[in-house]
């Protein structure tokens, strides 16, 4: 297996920025040859995390060997994986710049069935939302522990809070960062109502989460519009062995091939 930590100027972010990647050695100890390439998931982290998250604080790298899968994880700050109207541009960084740097440098597959994106707490938030802000790029998004809108944030003291809210959105009022694409379930309707498919979505969070409120009542709404989602709750908080426990879950509910793609 190799395991690699990438330290690159990102264009889209106008600083160097910091990627850990898994790549699991073949089934059978083969190389990866021309027109061979890995399945791809792109793993985001929480509030305060960082590229390192996953990796030191589950048994990531085992499952991803299990699965034959490659791991994505970057460093995104507290910005809600957006691009902040006075800051990095998190989104196009995650949606156009970084995708297409790793391929241009590692054998992970291009094609929509075979990529991936999932993460946890403010992550599962970025899962879903770049998910469906580029349906044509990813086959399926997973939240752990996420939530639909961080609206509910932007009523708080800025000084009491570790997301610059401000600076992600500019002086939007809460209520038009609901209304907007900012908000997963209007994401949802718009694709829906143009007709464009979306990815599969999976949702699963503890019951003891603080979240679980807004999960339940976010997979309602998506629901209600024709949504198919895979929703899953199980005992547990906002923690790690909550996360380690159900990314396994969330690898056994992906397309996964257990081996090599050909492309």
């Amino acid at each position: 297996m190799a395991f690699i930590q990438l330290n690159y100027p990102s264009g889209a972010l106008q600083q160097n920025t910091d990627v850990s990647i898994i790549l699991p050695d073949p089934p059978g100890g083969a190389h990866v040859s021309p027109g061979q390439a890995y399945q791809t998931l792109y793993l985001l982290h929480g509030t305060y995390g960082d590229h390192s998250d996953w990796w030191r604080k589950t048994a990531l790298e085992r499952y991803a060997q299990e699965a034959c899968l490659a791991v994505v994880m970057p460093s995104c700050g507290n910005a809600f994986y957006q691009d902040m109207v006075h800051g990095p541009k998190y989104k196009t960084f995650l949606l156009e710049e970084l995708p297409a740097y790793l391929r241009s440098i590692l054998p992970l597959s291009p094609r929509r069935e075979d990529t991936f994106i999932a993460g946890l707490s403010m992550g599962g938030y970025g899962a879903m939302h770049l998910a469906l802000s580029k349906p044509g790029q990813y086959a399926a998004a997973a939240s752990l522990s996420g939530v639909m809108s961080f609206s509910r944030l932007a009523r708080q003291p800025q000084a009491d809070q570790p997301w610059p809210i401000q600076a992600i959105v500019g002086s939007i009022s809460p209520a038009a960062i609901d209304r907007s694409q900012r908000n997963v379930v209007v994401q949802a309707r718009s694709l829906k109502n143009r007709g464009i498919p979306l990815p599969a979505l999976f949702l699963s969070v503890g019951t003891e989460d603080f979240t679980l409120k807004d999960n339940r009542d976010g997979v309602g709404r998506l629901r209600r519009l024709g949504v198919k989602v895979t929703y899953e709750e199980h005992p547990g908080a906002h923690t790690w062995a909550y996360w380690d426990t159900h990314i396994q879950r969330v690898l056994a509910w992906l397309p996964l091939r257990g081996d090599l793609v050909e492309i």
